[in-house]
């Protein structure tokens, strides 16, 4: 049960969808979002960076503010250009969500509800790494998500699962450089650092697609960049 005086400190949850080619999904992913979650107003904010087909026209018209890369800058610099928007447009409660499928609208109140119940400043979703998950997925998060712990000495059950909900006072300290895949490492290293307070949610494995998402160069471009991250320091 969320404390009503902490849920009255919050104004509006905006969930941004970085998408790119996904006209086929876009819109069942906007139809699961409530317009209201734990008594606060939803914008649903996706950013099309830089899409062949109908995946702006597709999301306006399931009533989803759009905003449109040109050209494809990535998944990161997606997700910055949405924060920016959705703080811009008075939300203080950012959710961070794919829009191929693998994350389900139902879970956005368990999501939500560590921050607006005053326990939590970032919250994770976990997925289990199951036969669900690709076989080169799945050992690759795996691999990365114990690396993660020894490099940095937090522990965080998959650091790649790209549904996450944070407040506005928290992105501070999570705002990201990354563009590409790398993005989610990035913002749990800031996190670490920062000692947010954080929650991990369990969420379904959902992998409609083998062959999209992070592939085995990309994460071993992630593994890259932590170990510059872990020197940085």
């Amino acid at each position: 049960m969320v404390d009503p005086d902490s849920t009255a400190r919050h104004r509006r949850v905006g969930v941004v969808i970085p998408a790119r080619n996904e006209a086929a999904r876009i819109g069942q992913v906007l139809a699961g979002i409530a317009s209201r979650v734990e008594d606060l107003p939803v914008l649903s904010l996706v950013v099309d960076d830089g899409s062949s087909d109908r995946t702006d026209e597709v999301a306006r018209e399931h009533g989803a503010r759009v905003i449109t890369h040109a050209i494809n800058l990535g998944k990161g610099a997606a997700m910055k250009t949405g924060c920016t928007a959705a703080l811009a447009a008075g939300c203080d409660v950012l959710v961070l969500m794919d829009a191929d499928g693998q994350h389900r609208a139902s879970d956005l109140p368990a999501i939500v509800a560590p921050i607006l119940s005053g326990k939590a400043d970032l919250v994770l979703g976990v997925r289990r790494f199951t036969k669900e998950m690709p076989a080169t997925a799945r050992l690759g998060n795996w691999g990365l998500t114990r690396l993660f712990r020894l490099m940095f000495g937090a522990s965080f059950g998959d650091t790649q699962c790209g549904l996450r909900a944070f407040t506005s006072e928290a992105y501070a300290h999570v705002d990201w450089l990354a563009i590409d895949y790398a993005v989610e490492t990035e913002m749990l290293v800031r996190a670490a650092r920062a000692h947010l307070r954080t929650v991990e949610v369990d969420i379904e494995t959902i992998y409609h697609d083998a062959y999209k998402g992070t592939t085995p160069l990309d994460g071993l471009r992630i593994l890259a960049q932590m170990v510059r991250w872990r020197l940085s320091r």
